[in-house]
């Protein structure tokens, strides 16, 4: 694995910010003149970033002329009928075009500009390539940490020698995948080698063992590890890694591996992958007598993981130091980022003035607990307002820094932004109010596709209110009034998410329900909200024979479709889903307008369902924003049957 080059990937578009440039493309331009265009595109001639207006077609047809005459190995700039470019080259490939256009100056001046840009261009390239490496390389160290921490810890917790061999052999094939293996240890006094595990064919691996006896005891005597790529075995090929399992006092025997899966070849990055796994399993088989090395040295080994652990969860992580007046010494780009600030602004400066927005928090007191040893470590979420007035939601972690004797150097300060957390959690805890689980298990990540702030739709609104509980409390004990008015509301919330709709809010002894909003679309909302309707009137009608005559009680029900915008209403501390609109004002005043029993439909309704349902004109008057009279139709029944029943 150490061996392995890290992949180049000559992609300026991935390599650099738009940001850089268009600033380079800008100090291009006040070199050449006020009237010409710039532009920087890929290898393909796509365009990446332009400097006045230029035209997307140019860059392809100078491609073509700028290949023809230059190379990476000598760039040139090059004159075309439709422009002056000159190759931008990294690592000696092509990676994109510097092109400038329209009223261009002398040409040992233009060629002057544009190969000083395309030299910054290629080397912010060249440094985030440098800088990928690094990142890669680190990761590639980390993984291998990782992978020698787990298995050195799965081999301290067998104590049997018996199965410890075979369980050694699996985990070497999982850091070096080969496809046979075998661990052979020496009989007591470090006698002859015998096969104590093995992976693979039994017959050959015995035919190769018997072949490269002598290498596997010279490493068992030397305690060097042998890398043979050049094994042959029946005329074939058989690259061997041979590693010694021994101690600091005694020889234990080998570790082979035999022909690499995937590659021609074993390298010396697999040799000290397995030497280090080696060292552990030898380690495991004399624990009885070595256990104090063996917890030494997964300590060091977990020591490093932790290592990696805190670097890896640093770089996305805002990092501030303090020393022992809270001055601020180190503010990195996670820090500047998440908090708006530069670090020239506020580095070399007392925290309270350089961050004096963070005072309104208990960040001060969090401050002075860690540097007073009151505490030395302390995680803590404050929620900051930003300069420009945005709030925040920030993760910190503080910790007393020290010195290599134990002193006090001041503070650290890791912090997370969980702004994006928190307002998913919110959001999230909104949307339970009104799905069941099944649904809400399905909705997106990202919840801003539900249109929660606001999306202007047709929906159909719908209303049921009890007629007589208001008398029937009145005379009742108010326990048997909430039983009651429970048992009603949860026949209408059953048959709203039924037929597909969401509840809305409970008024009192009403219910206000909507069909089709983003958190549950339904393209026949009207019929579904006329479906839920009859069968609540229906299930009130069947709910009679399981309750007293005086609790029985009738619903009337008002529904309208049209045009209503849908979202979060409310302050910040409290938001309630709902609709705003005139089918929601309607809708309302049908069902106030409802005999008990009775199922009003808005003309939109009727017009949508009219081929599905029994209904008869009505008169309502009162409507505000109407006329004196407004049509409604009373439901009768259904032609087409529910077809949920």
């Amino acid at each position: 694995m150490g061996d392995r080059q890290v992949k180049r990937d000559i992609d300026l578009k991935k390599l650099i910010r738009p940001r850089q440039l268009a600033t380079l493309l800008h100090d291009c331009a006040s070199l050449l003149g006020p009237s010409i265009s710039l532009a920087v595109s890929d290898e393909t001639g796509h365009l990446l970033a332009s400097y006045r207006s230029f035209p997307e077609h140019v860059a392809p047809a100078i491609l073509e002329s700028v290949r023809q005459t230059a190379a990476c190995d000598q760039p040139e700039v090059v004159e075309t009928p439709l422009g002056t470019a000159t190759p931008i080259c990294v690592e000696r490939e092509w990676a994109g075009l510097l092109i400038a256009t329209g009223s261009l100056p002398a040409l040992d001046r233009t060629r002057a500009a544009l190969t000083t840009t395309r030299h910054a261009v290629e080397l912010i390239a060249d440094v985030a390539l440098a800088k990928r490496a690094i990142a890669q390389e680190t990761l590639e160290r980390y993984r291998e940490i990782n992978l020698l921490y787990n298995m050195g810890d799965t081999l301290a917790t067998c104590l049997d020698v018996n199965e410890l061999p075979q369980r050694t052999l699996v985990e070497s094939n999982k850091l070096i995948q080969a496809r046979w293996g075998v661990i052979m240890l020496h009989e007591e006094e470090e006698g002859k080698l015998t096969i104590a595990a093995s992976i693979g064919p039994t017959e050959r691996l015995v035919k190769v063992v018997l072949e490269a006896r002598t290498l596997m005891e010279e490493a068992s005597r030397s305690g060097k590890s042998l890398i043979v790529n050049d094994f042959v075995e029946e005329e074939r090929q058989m690259p061997l890694l041979i590693v010694p399992l021994r101690t600091s006092e005694r020889r234990l025997g080998i570790i082979l591996l035999i022909d690499k899966a995937g590659e021609e070849g074993f390298t010396a990055g697999d040799e000290k992958l397995l030497t280090a796994l080696s060292w552990q399993a030898a380690i495991s088989l004399d624990n009885a007598r070595l256990f104090d090395n063996v917890r030494r040295q997964r300590d060091e080994i977990a020591t490093m993981k932790n290592y990696m652990d805190n670097i890896f969860a640093s770089i996305a992580s805002g990092v501030i130091t303090t020393d022992t007046q809270h001055v601020i010494t180190t503010f990195n780009q996670a820090a500047e980022e998440i908090l708006g600030v530069s670090a020239q602004y506020v580095v070399n400066r007392h925290y309270q003035q350089a961050l004096d927005f963070l005072c309104d928090t208990p960040l001060p007191t969090f401050m002075e607990n860690v540097s007073q040893n009151i505490r030395t470590r302390m995680v803590r979420e404050i929620s900051p307002r930003l300069p420009l007035g945005e709030q925040i939601y920030l993760n910190l972690s503080l910790s007393t820094l020290r010195g290599s004797g134990g002193e006090n150097l001041g503070v650290a300060i890791v912090m997370d932004d969980v702004t994006d957390k928190r307002r998913h959690e919110k959001e999230s805890a909104l949307v339970r109010r009104y799905l069941p689980n099944e649904l809400v298990d399905r909705l997106p990540d990202d919840l801003a596709e539900l249109g929660l702030h606001g999306e202007r739709r047709t929906i159909t609104a719908f209303f049921a209110d009890l007629r007589g509980f208001t008398k029937y409390s009145e005379s009742h004990p108010s326990e048997k009034v909430f039983e009651v008015l429970n048992g009603y509301l949860a026949l209408a919330e059953r048959e709203v998410r039924r037929h597909r709709g969401i509840v809305d809010k409970y008024m009192g002894d009403a219910v206000m329900a909507l069909f089709n909003t983003p958190l549950l679309e339904e393209k026949e909302h009207a019929w579904c909200a006329v479906q839920a309707a009859w069968a609540l009137k229906k299930a009130s009608q069947a709910h009679y024979e399981n309750i007293t005559p005086e609790e029985q009680l009738f619903v009337g029900i008002g529904i309208c479709t049209g045009e209503a915008v849908v979202g979060n209403v409310g302050a910040e501390g409290r938001m309630e889903y709902t609709a705003i609109g005139n089918p929601v004002n309607l809708g309302f005043h049908l069902q106030g307008c409802a005999e008990p029993g009775q199922i009003l439909l808005c003309c939109n309704t009727w017009e949508v369902v009219r081929d599905r349902v029994q209904a008869n004109p009505v008169k309502v008057v009162g409507v505000k924003g109407h006329s004196d009279t407004t049509i409604a139709y009373e439901l009768l029944g259904l032609i087409v049957p529910d077809q949920l029943d």
